[in-house]
């Protein structure tokens, strides 16, 4: 049997709702729709937790967060949890991996596995001793502390219109991984099958895409757009900020117009894969990491809940041998079931076949439910506290717990360890607009038992209390992030 190349794209903070591919009624995503028109899109597909870093780990493992051990309170995988990439590295393949986002790297053990490991198009080791920033290129270190970030976007845009080759250089990493993967595959002759995952940072907060699709959608001023380099999630968790409504629209405007962007960028990658003639010849899945809240049952940003905004995701799989063309799944499908679904399709056996885990969806529909996972998340709020001492910790103690979601077709349970549990019947409330949780509900108690069951099923993953890796560097990238 010829192994297929296997091209894999997590795509971060992208909702599936927000892509032209699945409804919406702005056209975000062209590309992607000329892709998924030959691919098999899957409607009903769940991330499993609602963060990048226990995402990222359940993409590459196959694994929920409490088997794999990268969770709110530890951000690593141990060297005794298989990723595929070491998977596919001892079955033939050569494994490349470019990421954007400092979660996925060697700090936190994900870069394992990997013959060759980018960070913004760069091998990582000159990445992470790069002193660049966002949108940072031309103007020293010092001057652009100086002056106000909102300043210096009326500069490079004023700028800008004398160097227009920059314009769309200006994103969090989706140009330099471009011009990196297409020098790699120009120059792979390996006699090897590829795997290479690439990880974007395009959509994620702060909602800023480079100036031409800045102004696709956004619907006020040109001085107004830097307004929006400000997005202080953390306030509104505490209650110090409030969005108006016209300010949550320009925060919505500006990510579409993040995601139209990088939308652009993959119709190149897709046309160079076709260029090269390997289109055919490679397995290429489209998801995302999570989704985002845009204001929906009052949370924005990533973070705290496990509705449909924050976990409902894009799940996209292209390769004519394994999927149908131009198809559309209404099926369960999660971001756990990437791994066992390639091994399966290359009949590779997986150790945790029989474990409740990730399922193949490679001969049709085998999860009668999705579960996502988040853990209490004081370790990212008390990083929060350092820097906000305006802050305190008891304005944001209602979200120091852990929660899961179970949800079938038809209804959904959200388990919180603080007993502020929620039921919804999708069918009559999609919206998950109506708590309707009654503990004397045969339904709910149908779930529940499931929902234990389930996880009392799991062998969670036991570590120390210790956090290799992370260092003052890696923490200042985690606050341009947002997360420290």
């Amino acid at each position: 049997m010829q192994k297929p190349h296997i091209l894999l794209i997590t795509i971060d903070s992208l909702r599936a709702d927000h892509l032209s591919t699945y409804g919406y009624a702005r056209e975000t995503s062209p590309n992607i729709d000329l892709f998924a028109s030959e691919a098999t899109v899957y409607e009903n597909a769940f991330s499993a937790a609602n963060w990048t870093g226990a995402s990222l780990a359940s993409v590459l493992t196959g694994l929920y967060p409490t088997v794999h051990g990268y969770t709110n309170r530890r951000y690593y995988l141990d060297a005794d949890v298989p990723s595929v990439a070491s998977i596919l590295k001892n079955n033939g393949y050569f494994t490349t991996c470019f990421s954007n986002n400092m979660y996925l790297s060697s700090k936190t053990g994900l870069s394992r596995g990997f013959d060759r490991f980018l960070y913004q198009g760069k091998p990582e080791t000159s990445a992470a001793d790069s002193t660049k920033g966002r949108h940072g290129e031309g103007i020293s270190q010092k001057v652009k502390e100086a002056v106000p970030m909102r300043a210096k976007s009326v500069m490079k845009d004023v700028l800008d219109n004398f160097h227009r080759d920059v314009v769309l250089k200006r994103d969090d990493g989706a140009f330099a991984t471009e011009a990196a993967f297409f020098a790699w595959l120009d120059n792979y002759n390996a006699d090897k099958p590829f795997f290479a995952y690439i990880h974007y940072q395009e959509p994620h907060s702060i909602y800023f895409p480079p100036r031409p699709y800045r102004k696709r959608f956004f619907s006020g001023s040109w001085l107004e757009e830097s307004k929006y380099l400000k997005y202080d999630h953390i306030g509104f968790f505490a209650g110090h900020v409030q969005f108006t409504t016209e300010q949550v629209k320009h925060y919505v405007e500006l990510y579409d117009g993040e995601i139209a962007y990088l939308d652009w960028r993959l119709g190149r990658l897709f046309q160079f894969l076709r260029d090269k003639k390997i289109m055919d010849q490679t397995l290429v899945i489209v998801t995302s990491d999570h989704g985002e809240n845009m204001g929906e049952h009052n949370y924005f940003w990533h973070a705290f809940c496990l509705y449909d905004p924050l976990i409902r995701i894009p799940f996209i799989v292209r390769y004519p041998e394994w999927f149908e063309k131009n198809a559309r799944k209404d099926q369960l499908v999660q971001t756990v079931d990437i791994v066992p679904t390639i091994l399966d399709g290359l009949g590779i056996e997986w150790d945790y076949k029989n474990d409740r885990q990730g399922i193949s969806f490679l001969n049709g529909n085998a999860r009668d439910a999705a579960l996502t996972e988040t853990f209490n998340p004081e370790m990212m709020i008390d990083r929060w506290l350092n820097r906000r001492k305006d802050l305190q910790k008891q304005e944001l103690m209602q979200y120091i717990r852990d929660l899961r979601a179970i949800q079938t077709q038809n209804e959904k349970l959200i388990w919180a360890s603080d007993g502020w549990h929620e039921f919804y019947d999708l069918r009559k409330d999609p919206d998950e607009s109506g708590n309707t949780y009654n503990s004397a509900d045969p339904q709910v108690r149908k779930m529940e038992q499931k929902l234990h069951e389930w996880v009392g099923s799991f062998r969670p993953h036991v570590a120390d209390d210790t956090q290799p890796g992370f260092d003052k560097s890696m923490w200042m990238k985690m606050k341009d992030l947002g997360y420290a």
